[in-house]
């Protein structure tokens, strides 16, 4: 364990840890940050098709994936890790994409260090507090018997009193491992717990980042609302916002082409394609 790690693992207050990541691709560097409960891997698809054009650096998050498991999931720590990918790989600055918490993830890191911030993608989430919507996954999560299960399509069916979307299972029991013959989650579900009510607030942004960020959102998704267009131009003045039709809360899967195409525009031309508008 490094010395970053072994600091955090001791309780220094916004240590950082050495994240697990994927590197592919060559160019201006574009870094990936998933959501709550998610990894890496759900973003593989996206990174492929981003590295024709881009050095794509594409992360698991403290207590998520293959990254550390480690004491806090305050969006300072977790900046702290990206920044020292970042500094690991000789990345002065990068483009963001960030989906739901990595969206946010993405916000206070361009807030606190703009200047390592080229252009900013947030994923169907906004700057503001969200009420316990995941408190049906935290039951579902609790409700696989990890000590008697036998496989993945097992832990599906034992959350499905809790958890009705087929697909929204599938994608929790994907964090499933088995590692000597025992069944585990590879995501940190007691600090993913303990800290859901930090990371369901938003910590308060200076407006420091003046550069373009672009807010993409999911027609079918709740995450932004009519009436957020007014706090994101607040924080970030130079935004615009896209709007996915066929989408809910994984734009990025449920419309990989529309997706593609907003950020690979975004990143060329910055806002000029999408200028601001209420949302209706």
């Amino acid at each position: 364990m490094s010395t970053q790690a072994t600091e955090a693992a001791k309780g220094a207050p916004n240590a950082a840890v050495d994240l697990h990541f994927e590197e592919r691709g060559g160019g201006l560097p574009v870094i990936i940050m998933h959501g709550l409960f998610g990894s890496l891997s759900n973003w593989r698809g996206i990174a492929q098709s981003l590295s024709a054009n881009y050095r794509v650096i594409n992360v698991d998050l403290r207590n998520h994936g293959r990254s550390p498991h480690a004491p806090g999931l305050s969006y300072e720590a977790m900046a702290n890790d990206v920044l020292a990918v970042m500094d690991r790989l000789g990345v002065e600055r990068a483009h963001l994409i960030g989906h739901s918490l990595g969206g946010k993830l993405g916000m206070v890191l361009a807030d606190r260090h703009p200047e390592r911030v080229a252009r900013l993608a947030v994923v169907d989430i906004a700057p503001k507090w969200y009420p316990p919507w995941h408190k049906d996954v935290f039951a579902a999560l609790d409700a696989v018997d990890l000590q008697a299960l036998e496989s993945r399509e097992q832990a599906r069916q034992q959350m499905a009193a809790h958890v009705f979307e087929p697909e929204v299972r599938a994608f929790l029991a994907a964090n499933l491992e088995q590692v000597d013959g025992q069944w585990r989650w590879r995501f940190n579900l007691p600090e993913l717990k303990a800290a859901y009510e930090q990371t369901s607030d938003m910590p308060a942004l200076s407006g420091f980042y003046l550069g373009p960020a672009l807010f993409i959102r999911g027609a079918q998704s709740a995450y932004i609302e009519a009436g957020d267009e007014e706090r994101i131009a607040r924080d970030f003045p130079q935004s615009c916002i896209v709007t996915l039709e066929r989408a809910r809360h994984w734009p990025h899967i449920e419309d990989t082409a529309g997706f593609l195409d907003a950020v690979t525009r975004f990143f060329a031309h910055g806002c000029q394609d999408f200028p601001a508008h209420p949302i209706g």
